[in-house]
């Protein structure tokens, strides 16, 4: 009976940890929501403008950019698991939870899109969200997150530009 007890007993821990959400995975869904995303998705079209124009004369095919670009997805996923850092550093999960709450709202939505378009109904539900434990963590912590985004943010590009033009290197493309 002790024995039947205590399987039960571990298979219902294991559960309820596989049922709980992880911070890593609030905070990946909140820089979905927050358009952080799409700023990276963005930095790559430029990355591969700017590569257009620096390999101009070397006549590669749109073939050849295409399977370069194939990656970009996995390499948008990089840096957002990158930036889970940046804001471990700085929230808990109950503030990534209220982020994403607020941020998911008409309020927050339009607060991305264009904060001077709020009406006043929305100005009002933005201030007391930014009242909040968690809208005053937001902006005690937003140099700091700020500075820890950029630092990543440059690693990555580095990281990415370096990665595209060796793989050119690969397919005997050189800017020399």
């Amino acid at each position: 009976m002790k024995k039947l007890l205590l399987s039960a007993f571990i298979f219902i821990s294991v559960f309820v940890n596989a049922q709980e959400v992880s911070f890593h995975q609030v905070a990946l869904k909140y820089l979905q929501v927050n358009g952080t995303s799409n700023q990276y998705e963005g930095a790559i079209d430029q990355l591969f403008a700017l590569l257009k124009d620096q390999y101009a004369k070397k006549s590669i095919p749109e073939s050849t950019w295409s399977g370069l670009r194939t990656d970009a997805s996995e390499d948008v996923n990089r840096i957002l698991n990158m930036l889970v850092s940046a804001y471990r550093g700085n929230y808990e999960k109950h503030d990534l939870v209220n982020m994403l709450a607020f941020y998911e709202t008409a309020t927050g939505k339009q607060l991305l899109v264009d904060r001077t378009s709020l009406n006043k109904e929305q100005r009002q539900k933005a201030a007391d969200f930014y009242n909040s434990a968690t809208g005053q963590k937001i902006l005690i912590s937003e140099q700091a997150v700020a500075k820890s985004v950029a630092e990543v943010s440059e690693i990555w590009s580095r990281d990415l530009y370096r990665n595209i033009t060796d793989k050119l290197a690969e397919k005997g493309f050189t800017l020399h």
